[in-house]
């Protein structure tokens, strides 16, 4: 029997809105959350009783996405599903997504919703502090994305310590890294450094940094903050890898907070500083990869 556990948020949709759905399940899964999706599952699913499990998974889930539109509610198989999502606890029933102006009997007319043409990042964004309110209440702290990415780090991973060390035994040296053009953005960056900490294997050297920002930030002058502190980290000593998150000035540093993160490493993936020494790669295949996380629109 496939395995309910360790999913997040699990998508109830009709078959014609799939690509939205895995829009909303590709951003969440950025963040690093679990996502059911249907038509990833289905080769998996095959000669299970498909009512008895999504009966199981949309009972079971810790959130539940419904994308509510015409077709969600003329299909057959979704308004099955519906009906199981309506059991739920009523303090953790589901997130309505809607699609278009379509009524569907349970959704009552003043309960709120967020709209897909609103976007993907504010929808990403409810779904997230729903998910975190909830966790919140039940007692359940969850680690920030940085607090994950030092945690893979400091524990390591078979193969990374193997090629780290393979480095060392071979030798490898990089040449020297030039300076990182400074990005562009508007008016001066503001932020301030709260933590700095370096995370090496044999000669592979990251540096990671956890930063404070203003909160009347828009998200341009966010990832300009963010992309002018990778910089001057990297500047300052040509690390490997460098990755830096974002929060708020007047948050708590519990992980609830996060507003974005940004990696400067090789082709945007700092989990492929081990090939940047390897191959020699010069700063012109460092590249910015940006996560954002509960930013302001």
């Amino acid at each position: 029997m496939t395995a309910i556990s360790g999913i997040d948020f699990a998508i109830s949709y009709a078959g014609e809105d799939a690509e939205v759905a895995r829009i909303i399940a590709n951003r969440l899964r950025e963040l690093g959350l679990g996502v059911f999706l249907a038509d990833d599952q289905r080769r998996g699913l095959v000669g299970e009783d498909g009512e008895a499990f999504f009966e199981r998974l949309f009972t079971e889930a810790t959130q539940v996405v419904a994308l509510v539109s015409q077709h969600y509610r003329a299909k057959e198989w979704t308004r099955f599903e519906w009906d199981v999502i309506r059991e739920r606890d009523l303090s953790n029933r589901y997130i309505p997504v809607r699609l278009d102006d379509t009524k569907i009997l349970g959704l009552a007319s003043n309960v709120i919703y967020v709209s897909w043409s609103q976007g993907v990042e504010e929808v990403t964004r409810t779904c997230v502090e729903r998910l975190l309110l909830y966790e919140r209440d039940v007692g359940i702290s969850r680690p920030s994305m940085y607090e994950r990415i030092l945690s893979e780090l400091q524990e390591g991973s078979r193969g990374s310590l193997a090629k780290a060390f393979q480095l060392m035994v071979d030798g490898r040296e990089r040449d020297p890294l030039a300076d990182a053009a400074w990005p562009t953005g508007p008016g001066e960056p503001q932020y301030s450094v709260v933590e700095d900490r370096w995370h090496n294997y044999s000669k592979v050297r990251r540096r990671a940094a956890k930063v404070r920002l203003p909160g009347d930030l828009s998200r341009e002058e966010i990832l300009y903050s963010l992309k002018c502190c990778c910089i001057n980290l990297f500047n300052d000593a040509k690390p490997d890898a460098v990755s830096v998150l974002g929060y708020s000035e007047d948050a708590d540093l519990d992980g609830s907070a996060d507003l974005a993160i940004v990696d400067f490493a090789p082709f945007g993936d700092w989990g492929r500083a081990e090939e940047g020494l390897a191959y020699n790669l010069p700063t012109s295949e460092f590249e910015f990869r940006v996560t954002w996380m509960q930013g302001p629109s």
